[in-house]
C-alpha cells in the first residue's frame, strides 16, 4: 500500500516533503501546489515523531492559517500551531511579556486606537498647528516599525510629518508602557526584542519549536525576517515556502531581498524548485515566463505543464475605456452564452477607480458581478460622501446625508454642535442644510462653529448656481470649496486611491453632462438606478471584478485585464522608484498567471483624466510578451486612415482599431486632447520624422524633438539606460514632462540632432 502523504505528489514536491533536517527553501511557482507541499512536510514530520507542539508554521492570513490546519488534520496529523506572525507574537508576549514590563493581559491598539494616542500626545507637545494628521504620522511610524528602525535610530526628515515622528516616537512608546498596551506592530518588534536581549529566553523557544515552516515568504518584512532568524535553533530546522516572482507588497513593508538572500543567511539551504503547473496553458506559462524573466531581482525556475497548448492570448487596443468595457462585457456574454460558469470568469484592473467603467458596462448588459476585495465604485466612502454633498444639495429636506457630510472633511463640529443643530431644526421646522444656511440660526454658537458652517453655506450656495447645468461643476465647486481632495494625503496609498476614485467620479460626471444631461438631479437618479440594479443581482452566480493584488491566489478559467497602459500598469510611480518597475512586473506575472484556459489583455489609445481626455500609450509589458503567444492579425480602422503594420499584434473591435501598435495614426485631423490645449497630430507629423531609437541613435541635450501629444520640443537631461532610459522635455506649449524613451513614440525633427 503506498503511502497516503506522498504517492499523488509529483518528484519535486515528493522532494520538499521527504527531506529531512537543515534549511529548505521551496520555490514554489505560481500553481504549482505549494499549501499541500507545506501541510503534506507538517504531516510528514508529524507522522515520523515529531510532536505537534514543537512545530510551529507562520503564514499571513487567519484564512490560510485556518486552512493548512485543517489540511494537517484531514491527513491524520495532531494540531498543531498554524498561527499569523502577528497572532503568534501576541500569544508568546502573553506568555513573557512581563520580562519586559508588560502585563500578561496587555491591550492590543488597532490603528484608531493608535491614532488616538498619537492626537492626544500632538496636543499636549503643541504639534497640531501645522495640518499634519494624526494618521500620517501613525502610518509614518508603522512604515518605519516593519523596517526595523528604532527610536533612536530615526534619521531626521525634512518633512512636517517626519519632524514629529522624531518628536513624539519616544513619547508614544513610553505611553504605551504606561497603558499597558501595544500596538499591532509592536507585537512582532517588541516579541523581537525579547529574544534578542534575554538569549535564555531565545534558546528557551528555539528548543520549544525545533520546526519552523513558513508560507508565503515572499511576503515578509525584515522585521518578520529577523525574527525567524532568532527563532531557528542550532538544528536549523526551517522550511520556507515562496516565489520571489510573485512579491508584489511592497507598500505593505515586504521585501524581496529576504528570499533572494536566504541561502546566504542559512549556509547549506536545500532548494527544491516546483516547476511544475497544474493551472495554466502552456500559452499562457510562456507569456508569462516571457515577461518576468526580464526581471534581475529573481531566482531561476521555469514554470512547465502537461497542460494542452491552450488558445493564444488576446491583445486589444480600444479607442476609449467605454468601448474597452464594453467589449469585455462582449466577450463575458459570449462565455456566458456557452453555458461558462459566471464564477469561473474575472476581470482584473492596477486601481480600482478603473472598475466604475467596467461596472457600467456590465450593467448595461445586465451581466451578473462582484467586486472583490472591495466596495463597487458607488459603495466606496469618498464616492458616497460627495454624492451626500449633492443629495442635500438637490434635496434640502435629506438630513440623513447632512448629518453624514457635515464634519467631512473635519470643520470641528462634534456630536455637542451636532445636537444643537438638531434642536435648533426641531424647534424652527427647518431642515439641517437650511440651519447652516440661516445666519440667523446659527447665531447662538461658538464663534468657530459658526465660521465653519458659514464657510460650508457659502459652498452650498456657490454649487447650487451650477447645479441645473452640469454636475461636474457642481461637484468640483464642492470639493474645492470643502477641501475634500486637499484634506487626503497623496502619499498614502489608501488615500491615494480615494484621490484616483475622486478623479474617477469626475470623468463619469463629464460624460454624463455631455451625453446624457439632467444636472445634479439627473445625475443623482442615474446612479440610483444603477446601484439598485446591483441589489437586485446579488443572489446570482456573478464574475469577479478585483485589484490584481486581491487576485493573488486565485485562479479563474478566463481572465481579462484592463487598462494595460503606460502610467497605469506599469504604474506611473514605479517608474521613479527603485525596483518599482520590477515589483510591477511581478504583479503582471500575477495576473498572467491567475488564467487556467483563456486570457484577455486590453488597453486604451484615450483615457479622460479629470475631466480631459489625454492620449495613452499601450504598457510597456505587452511589448515583452513572447510573439508566438498572441493572435496576430492586421486590420484597418473605418474612420478614414490606418495603422502602421505591426504583425503580431491583435485587432479585434467593432471599431476596427487594431490591439496595441507602436505605429502612430496616419488620418488627418485627428485631435489628441491633453488639456486646456490641443495638438493636432498631422500626416506632417507621421511621414516626415524619424522616429527615436535607442539602437540607432544617442538622443542628446539639446536635441530638438517632435510627441504626438504635447508637440515640439527640446530634450533637457537625459537619464537610465534600455527600457529606462528616460528623457526630460521642455515642451515649447506644454512645460517640461519626463518621457520614457522606448514608449514614448518621440521623433527627432530634421537637423534637429547637435
Amino acid at each position: 500500500m503506498g503511502d497516503p502523504i506522498v504517492e499523488d505528489l509529483n518528484p519535486e514536491q515528493r522532494e520538499a516533503v521527504l527531506y529531512g533536517e537543515g534549511p529548505l527553501m521551496v520555490l514554489a511557482g505560481a500553481g504549482s501546489g505549494k499549501t499541500r507541499v507545506i501541510t503534506r512536510r507538517i504531516a510528514r514530520l508529524m507522522r515520523d515523531g515529531v510532536p505537534g507542539h514543537q512545530v510551529l508554521a507562520l503564514t499571513f492570513t487567519n484564512k490560510a492559517a485556518g486552512e493548512m490546519a485543517r489540511r494537517v488534520e484531514q491527513l491524520g496529523g495532531a494540531r498543531v500551531q498554524v498561527s499569523t506572525f502577528h497572532s503568534a507574537c501576541a500569544r508568546f508576549l502573553r506568555q513573557d511579556g512581563e520580562i519586559l514590563g508588560y502585563p500578561r493581559d496587555y491591550s492590543i491598539y488597532d490603528t484608531y486606537d493608535r491614532d488616538a494616542v498619537l492626537k492626544m500626545l500632538m496636543a499636549e507637545h503643541k504639534l497640531d498647528k501645522d495640518g499634519v494628521k494624526p494618521t500620517q504620522v501613525g502610518r509614518r511610524l508603522s512604515h518605519l516599525k516593519n523596517l526595523g528602525v528604532k527610536p533612536d535610530e530615526l534619521v531626521v526628515g525634512f518633512s512636517p510629518v517626519d519632524r514629529i515622528v522624531e518628536r513624539l516616537w519616544g513619547p508614544y512608546q513610553a505611553l504605551l508602557m504606561k497603558l499597558g498596551a501595544l500596538d499591532f506592530d509592536d507585537l512582532i518588534q517588541r516579541f523581537l526584542d525579547l529574544l534578542v536581549e534575554h538569549p535564555a529566553v531565545a534558546e528557551r523557544y528555539q528548543a520549544r519549536f525545533r520546526w519552523l515552516l513558513v508560507d508565503e515568504f515572499q511576503d515578509t518584512n525584515r522585521v518578520q525576517y529577523d525574527l525567524l532568524k532568532r527563532l531557528v535553533g542550532p538544528d536549523r530546522n526551517i522550511t520556507v515556502v515562496g516565489d520571489p516572482d510573485q512579491s508584489i507588497y511592497r507598500f505593505r513593508g515586504a521585501e524581496v531581498r529576504n528570499i533572494l538572500d536566504f541561502q546566504a543567511d542559512f549556509d547549506g539551504t536545500q532548494v527544491v524548485r516546483l516547476e511544475q503547473n497544474y493551472r495554466s496553458t502552456q500559452t499562457i506559462l510562456r507569456a508569462a515566463e516571457g515577461v518576468i524573466s526580464n526581471n534581475e531581482q529573481r531566482l531561476d525556475k521555469r514554470l512547465r505543464t502537461e497542460n494542452d497548448e491552450g488558445d493564444s492570448i488576446r491583445v486589444d487596443r480600444s479607442h476609449s475605456p467605454q468601448q474597452e468595457a464594453r467589449e469585455i462585457g462582449r466577450r463575458i456574454q459570449a462565455l456566458l452564452d456557452e453555458g461558462v460558469d459566471p464564477t469561473e470568469i474575472a476581470v482584473f484592473y492596477r486601481s480600482h477607480y478603473l472598475s466604475r467603467g467596467i461596472e457600467e458596462a456590465f450593467r448595461e448588459l445586465a451581466l451578473p458581478y462582484q467586486v472583490v476585495g472591495g466596495l463597487s465604485f458607488f459603495e466606496r466612502r469618498e464616492i458616497k460622501d460627495l454624492l451626500s454633498y449633492v443629495r442635500v444639495l438637490v434635496n434640502p429636506l435629506d438630513d440623513v446625508g447632512m448629518e453624514r457630510i457635515i464634519n467631512v472633511p473635519p470643520r470641528g463640529i462634534g456630536r455637542v454642535t451636532l445636537d444643537k443643530l438638531r434642536s435648533i431644526s426641531a424647534m424652527q421646522g427647518m431642515s439641517l442644510i437650511e440651519v447652516v444656511c440661516d445666519p440667523d440660526s446659527r447665531a447662538g454658537l461658538p464663534p468657530k462653529v459658526r465660521k465653519a458652517l458659514g464657510d460650508l453655506a457659502d459652498v452650498f450656495d456657490r454649487a447650487r448656481a451650477l447645479s441645473s447645468s452640469s454636475v461636474q461643476e457642481t461637484i468640483r465647486c464642492i470639493v474645492d470649496g470643502v477641501g475634500y481632495a486637499a484634506a487626503l494625503d497623496a502619499s498614502d496609498p489608501e488615500d491615494q486611491a480615494r484621490i484616483e476614485n475622486i478623479a474617477e467620479l469626475f470623468n463619469d460626471m463629464s460624460v454624463f453632462d455631455q451625453e446624457i444631461g439632467g444636472g445634479a438631479a439627473g445625475y443623482l437618479e442615474h446612479v440610483s438606478l444603477m446601484t439598485s440594479e446591483e441589489r437586485d443581482a446579488e443572489d446570482r452566480p456573478r464574475a469577479s471584478m478585483m485589484s490584481i493584488h486581491a487576485a493573488k491566489g486565485l485562479e479563474f478559467d478566463h481572465v481579462f485585464v484592463a487598462g494595460l497602459e503606460e502610467g497605469l500598469f506599469p504604474s506611473a510611480r514605479s517608474v521613479e522608484e527603485p525596483g518599482g518597475l520590477e515589483e510591477e512586473r511581478r504583479l503582471m506575472y500575477v495576473a498572467l498567471t491567475r488564467a487556467r484556459r483563456s486570457l484577455w489583455l486590453g488597453w486604451s489609445q484615450e483615457r479622460m483624466v479629470a475631466g480631459t481626455t489625454q492620449r495613452q500609450a499601450r504598457s510597456s509589458f505587452l511589448s515583452e510578451l513572447p510573439k508566438d503567444c498572441v493572435a496576430g492579425a492586421s486590420a484597418s480602422s473605418d474612420d478614414g486612415g490606418e495603422w502602421d503594420e505591426d504583425p503580431w499584434e491583435d485587432s479585434y473591435d467593432r471599431g476596427g482599431s487594431r490591439a496595441g501598435s507602436s505605429g502612430g495614426w496616419r488620418g488627418s485631423g485627428q485631435r489628441s486632447r491633453g488639456g486646456a490645449e490641443e495638438f493636432e497630430v498631422s500626416q506632417e507629423f507621421e511621414a516626415s520624422y524619424d522616429e527615436f531609437s535607442q539602437d540607432e541613435q544617442e538622443l542628446v541635450v539639446g536635441t530638438r524633438v517632435i510627441h504626438a501629444v504635447y508637440g515640439r520640443g527640446t530634450v533637457m537631461r537625459t537619464a537610465g539606460r534600455g527600457m529606462q532610459a528616460k528623457a526630460t522635455v521642455a515642451f515649447d506649449r506644454g512645460g517640461e514632462r519626463v518621457l520614457l524613451l522606448e514608449y514614448a513614440g518621440l521623433r527627432v525633427l530634421p537637423g534637429g540632432r547637435e
